[in-house]
């Protein structure tokens, strides 16, 4: 418990540190652009369903989620503030898995995440979810899946220092950027965000971009 406890307040310092340094920061004039964006306002499993039905593997699902640090996490986006969180999804065994790196008491082992769509997005600790695709190959899909899947057999912890350099821990936009990146081969398939000398991963880098195409925004 003591342990679990110091992780979470290590991680909302870090947070603080960059939200006040964002808020500070002035933002680009050159600002990416969303495409295909829906906003369907929920309140019931039709919500789910009409997300679900749209899935295909590989695509990248998010989340707003409705605690302190998820607000804190979306603060951090420089062009999109709308989601704090982020996974991958595969359909198995005709049930949608989302893959996801999520640390503090939601998951105290702090390992890669395995868990099914409904959970992953539900209106229990969000305020809504979206989901985003980029146009993979097969090839591509298929070597996606099995980046991610090696990232969960190697139970690859949290980062809670946010170091992008070091591959052993990963943080949730992270996990999808060096995914999406091994899967491609390439090194800047996603841009990063950088904050008086601090580089790292936000939501937003994920599908804030003219190649990202949002299949839905559920709001709750």
């Amino acid at each position: 418990m003591v342990m679990m406890l110091n992780q979470v307040n290590r991680l909302v310092v870090f947070l603080l540190t960059l939200f006040f340094a964002a808020c500070k920061e002035p933002k680009t004039e050159t600002t990416p652009t969303v495409v295909s964006c829906k906003k369907i306002s929920a309140s019931d499993m039709a919500a789910l369903d009409s997300g679900k039905h749209q899935l295909q593997n590989g695509d990248i699902v998010l989340r707003t989620g409705n605690d302190v640090i998820s607000g804190m996490f979306a603060q951090l986006n420089q062009h999109d503030r709308t989601f704090s969180h982020c996974g991958i999804a595969f359909n198995e065994h005709d049930q949608w898995m989302v893959y996801h790196s999520i640390g503090g008491e939601d998951n105290p082992d702090a390992k890669l995440r395995r868990e099914p769509f409904e959970k992953f997005v539900g209106k229990d600790h969000n305020l809504g979810f979206g989901i985003c695709r980029y146009p993979l190959t097969n090839a591509q899909c298929q070597k996606l899946e099995q980046t991610v899947a090696d990232f969960y057999a190697k139970q690859i912890p949290f980062d809670m220092k946010f170091n992008l350099q070091s591959d052993d821990r990963l943080y949730c936009a992270e996990m999808v950027y060096k995914a999406f990146n091994r899967a491609l081969d390439t090194s800047g398939f996603f841009q990063t965000t950088v904050h008086q000398g601090f580089e790292y991963v936000s939501t937003d880098n994920l599908f804030v971009n003219n190649k990202a195409r949002i299949l839905c925004h559920i709001v709750y």
